[in-house]
């Protein structure tokens, strides 16, 4: 089963060791952008986002994952913005 962990939670648990996107950088995410999520908290991975319906985000998987056999390379995932770790436009 995929468990997403919120970055934003992680960020203000751990303000010192850990950092997450702000709320304006999350709304500029636009359709095309390449975002990174963690999965089951054991491994990140980068997203093209492909749909955004809100805070609502769907997108496709860029990398092929190491540690996550429940998924992988190209598969479609749902997430939301406070899954998001890093955004690269």
């Amino acid at each position: 089963m995929i468990q997403l962990v919120d970055a934003q939670q992680m960020a203000k648990a751990y303000p010192k060791t850990f950092s997450a996107p702000d709320m304006k950088d999350l709304d500029a995410v636009k359709v095309g952008d390449s975002v990174k999520i963690c999965v089951n908290n054991k491994e990140r991975l980068w997203v093209q986002v492909t749909e955004i319906l809100g805070s609502n985000l769907k997108g496709t998987i860029d990398n092929s994952p190491i540690v996550i056999d429940d998924i992988s390379y190209g598969d479609v995932i749902n997430f939301k913005k406070e899954n998001i770790y890093d955004i690269f436009n």
